[in-house]
């Protein structure tokens, strides 16, 4: 491409941003929404909570459990020890419960921890601490929390019975059915069916006012289940599924991606699926159309978001995974496909040459309804080689408390450039309106733009938000380019005036008080298992990796060489621990409304492997640093 013609299509590119901002949502509207819900929510509360109510949940008691569906979730021995001692640590929270305490007599430390509490899915990590020979002492701690619960929330809770909550339990019931009710005494037995069958009625009255996204899909895989599995739960199975396949359409996108943008996400509602798939063909019951092809679209998009090391990338609220998940929903993957590399739909491009293979965060916040995970990591990109990790985004956690989640959200625990200590996507911050909404994003970018472009050479992408339009009138231009052999990585990071943009009212606070220069810092945080090194004279950094590769890093703008520094970071890949590691940060400041950044990652075994004069004409503008 040509100066002029390059020239001209940055022009173009834009002038599109311009005319492509939309707003994120009328404040005004969701908050008046979300008061109404409270309101409706309450007065439904005080209803199902009474005893008349309860009354209506009389029905016919089922006699058995017809099947016990497979639980793809692994689980491990080791939680089940930890939970037997009392260390309660699941997503919201962290509690001790000492000796034969009950937890559901404890405080929840939020109403996360509470949620994942009542919900049950803990339960698959005593099932395998009993499979791997722990005698009774795993079954019997088990059954003693399912009567505790039934004797204290088995009427109602307020948190315990939420649609989502009520789904994921019956879930988990079923699905550990051998554990919490073979060999046991009729009276446990005919009580546990009793209430299972008492919260399935209640569940058909309300799995469609779950909250939007996965937990309405949550809901009504739970009464699919009760339906499924009890012997009595015919009619709840015909709604269950009717509910699903309608959600399923609306969040789950042409590309199998889910609408929050989340990999977990994408992982959970996908092995839920194939375990109730499994159950649908174990009783000779036709799958449904739609609940097929969201299987076959969202595989391959698994496969897309899974790293050399056999677990997830980061993004928008997503850890690693539970080890062994991905692989067990893979297994029942009848294609066995190569992933592809642009997800459209998703927001999202995937680069892979060689033992090299980059994720890239390319696509707008999702919807206010489905954002209360997402981060703002736009253009933001992970890279593994062969089996190890190197460049990472810092990872989510839903149990250190809120002070680490809103820090992991942040753009700059992502590995993308961040404008003067700013985010590109803003979090509702006001008590009542978090209160209302949730942690929402309610401004980022309005518009993502990605090229990709593929040739002999290798692959190039070309991306834009506009993130930092209105704060600052810059726009984020990232290029990168991969080799076709998979060791050399470039990168060139811009910001450049964005179109005028006219500010409302409220909001010419930004423009009157934005630096004119602000700094900027271009970050790559490293895996914890990655060792770097800065060079004495400060102009390149070496990286280590856990499979003996070297990776050698330089970087430069327009004028010379930039400030290359060596800063502590923290990895949060596993969602419940924090891990120590370091980034690779580049700083400097934005001179007269613009600034270039080049760097290049350089495998150093091969350094001058496969070069030709050739590579660096087919990729203009992204100049060798070697």
């Amino acid at each position: 491409m040509t100066g002029e013609g390059a020239r001209t299509d940055r022009e173009s590119k834009t002038q599109a941003l311009a005319r492509a901002g939309a707003a994120s949502g009328n404040r005004a509207i969701d908050l008046a929404a979300a008061a109404a819900v409270r309101i409706r929510d309450a007065g439904l509360a005080r209803a199902f909570g009474s005893w008349l109510y309860s009354q209506t949940l009389r029905g016919p008691m089922p006699d058995h459990m017809v099947l016990y569906p497979t639980d793809l979730r692994p689980g491990r021995a080791s939680k089940a020890d930890a939970l037997f001692q009392g260390r309660w640590h699941l997503p919201g929270g962290q509690l001790r419960a000492p000796g034969a305490s009950s937890p559901f007599a404890a405080d929840p430390p939020s109403e996360r921890w509470a949620e994942e509490l009542h919900g049950f899915s803990w339960l698959r990590h005593f099932t395998t601490a009993h499979a791997a020979g722990t005698g009774d002492a795993a079954r019997a701690y088990a059954q003693k929390l399912v009567a505790d619960w039934i004797a204290t929330e088995g009427e109602w809770h307020s948190i315990a019975w939420r649609p989502q909550v009520i789904g994921r339990r019956l879930t988990s019931w079923v699905a550990n059915g051998a554990l919490i009710i073979d060999g046991t005494e009729l009276v446990y037995r005919s009580m546990l069916l009793r209430n299972m069958a008492r919260q399935a009625r209640h569940l058909a009255r309300i799995a469609a006012m779950a909250p939007a996204g996965e937990p309405r899909i949550v809901a009504a895989i739970g009464l699919a289940f009760s339906g499924l599995c009890l012997s009595e739960g015919h009619k709840r199975l015909k709604k269950g599924i009717v509910l699903l396949c309608r959600e399923l359409n609306r969040q789950i996108l042409p590309d199998g991606g889910h609408v929050s943008r989340n990999p977990s996400a994408q992982l959970s509602i996908l092995l839920d699926l194939l375990s109730l798939r499994e159950a649908l063909v174990s009783r000779r019951i036709d799958v449904p159309k739609p609940i097929r092809d969201a299987i076959d679209r969202m595989t391959p998009m698994l496969r897309f978001f899974r790293h050399g090391d056999g677990r997830l990338a980061l993004f928008n609220g997503s850890t690693e995974g539970p080890e062994g998940a991905i692989d067990a929903a893979l297994e029942r993957d009848d294609a066995k496909g190569r992933p592809f590399g642009y997800a459209p739909h998703s927001g999202y491009q995937r680069l892979a040459a060689g033992p090299t293979g980059l994720v890239v965060d390319a696509g707008k916040p999702p919807p206010g309804p489905f954002s209360h995970e997402a981060h703002a990591g736009c253009l933001s990109f992970e890279m593994s080689v062969g089996r190890a990790r190197m460049i990472v985004n810092c990872g989510a956690t839903k149990v250190l408390g809120p002070d680490w989640e809103a820090a992991s959200r942040a753009t700059a625990a992502h590995s993308t450039l961040v404008l003067a200590d700013t985010s590109s996507a803003r979090m509702l911050r006001g008590k009542i309106s978090r209160a209302l909404l949730g942690a929402r994003i309610m401004d980022g970018p309005r518009r993502v733009e990605s090229r990709r472009n593929e040739n002999e050479a290798g692959v190039w992408l070309d991306m834009a938000h506009d993130g930092y339009a209105e704060n600052f009138g810059l726009l984020h231009r990232r290029r990168l380019f991969l080799s076709a052999t998979g060791e050399d990585l470039r990168g060139e990071d811009m910001l450049e005036p964005a179109p005028s943009i006219r500010a409302l009212p409220w909001q010419a606070r930004f423009w009157t008080s934005r630096p004119t220069d602000p700094d900027f810092a271009i970050r790559f945080h490293l895996h914890p298992d990655a060792r770097v090194s800065l060079a004495h004279d400060r102009s390149n950094v070496l990286v280590m990796l856990s499979n003996g590769d070297g990776w050698q890093f330089r970087a430069r703008t327009a004028g010379g060489q930039c400030e290359i520094s060596i800063e502590e970071s923290v990895y949060l890949g596993s969602g419940d621990a924090t891990r120590r590691t370091e980034q690779v940060v580049v700083t400097g400041k934005v001179f007269r409304g613009e600034a270039r950044v080049n760097w290049a990652w350089r495998r150093l075994s091969t350094r001058n492997a496969g070069r030709t004069g050739r590579e660096d004409a087919d990729v203009p503008e992204l100049p060798d640093l070697y």
